[in-house]
């Protein structure tokens, strides 16, 4: 059973850390591939210069280029750059971090059954990579005594499309099967585009072909810094991660995989929130005023809704 970890590289500040968590690790990676996407190559002369050495010897590290054109295609860049090479990929973001087990407990889950994926609980941080909170789980599950549990499409769809909560995380918890890293390359839904949500939406995605592995364990954290596009409300990965669930929704649906009256209660929790953070956006209005009529169940809403989805991720390139 190997693993290769995937690291869409950006951020210097952190490398101490993230070499650390992989030196840290019960059980290493069998392949680690770097694809440095920050200017002028400072991140891969940063980690092969001197002061880094003690850190990444014995690490099966790859370095390669980045592709520069944003921070999913250089995932991407890196799903080609593996190539099959493992039994299971991780995509280890540069900013966040894992804890000495966590090879080791996703080995054993995947073990455990013909999962899709294993996904485990993390911490939020702050910037020191202090835990700060933790994820708000499906009562069912956060009640449960059980160390893993099993879920289908359908507990995905229901707990976190229908009700705009990604309560699984981010792709750093998660480790995918060799036959479904593929999605992480075309992230589409019922011919619907889920940019945006790339993680949630290549959870909810890799369930429809089989279950995926819930570890109850925090194995890491996410840190949350003031350069992350989680903190800047009114750029177009935000605006993008809140349409998401829509897209989302709208392609469960045209998939068969989520009832109508889940689509429309996607459409009433977001619409408020949606109103409220960008009523006053002119490049919003038109989803600001496509939500209520998606609520209501309105003839064509859906179309249109697509139409102008797909646009807005064409004129940012997302």
């Amino acid at each position: 059973m190997q693993f290769a970890t995937l690291v869409p590289a950006y951020k210097t500040q952190y490398m101490v850390e993230l070499l650390n968590a992989l030196r840290c690790q019960t059980v290493r990676p069998d392949l680690i591939i770097v694809s440095d996407d920050s200017p002028h190559g400072t991140f891969r002369e940063l980690m092969q210069s001197t002061p880094y050495l003690p850190l990444t010897a014995g690490l099966p590290i790859e370095y390669a280029e980045g592709p520069r054109r944003g921070a999913y295609e250089n995932f991407k860049h890196l799903v080609k750059l593996w190539a099959g090479r493992s039994d299971y990929v991780h995509v280890m973001l540069d900013d966040d971090l894992i804890y000495p087990d966590f090879y080791e407990r996703h080995r054993r889950a995947h073990a455990s059954g013909h999962f899709s994926c294993s996904v485990s609980r993390r911490w939020s941080a702050s910037e020191s990579g202090q835990p700060t909170s933790s994820q708000t789980l499906p009562a069912a599950l956060a009640d449960s005594p059980r160390r893993m549990a099993s879920l289908a499409d359908d507990v995905i769809f229901l707990t976190a499309v229908a009700r705009c909560h990604n309560w699984l995380g981010e792709f750093s918890n998660a480790v995918f099967r060799a036959d479904c890293v593929d999605l992480l390359l075309e992230p589409r839904m019922g011919g619907v585009s889920y940019a945006g949500l790339w993680d949630l939406g290549a959870f909810v995605a890799a369930a429809m072909r089989r279950p995926i592995c819930h570890i109850q364990d925090h194995l890491g954290s996410f840190r949350i810094s003031p350069g992350q596009n989680s903190s800047k409300l009114n750029s177009p990965i935000m605006k993008g991660a809140h349409l998401g669930y829509v897209a989302l929704a709208v392609g469960g649906r045209r998939s068969g995989r989520l009832a109508d009256g889940l689509l429309r209660q996607c459409c009433e929790l977001l619409q408020p929130a949606l109103s409220v953070r960008y009523g006053a956006d002119p490049e919003m209005s038109a989803f600001c005023a496509l939500l209520p009529e998606l609520a209501q169940g309105l003839p064509a809403a859906e179309d249109r809704f697509v139409d102008t989805w797909h646009a807005f991720l064409r004129d940012h390139e997302m």
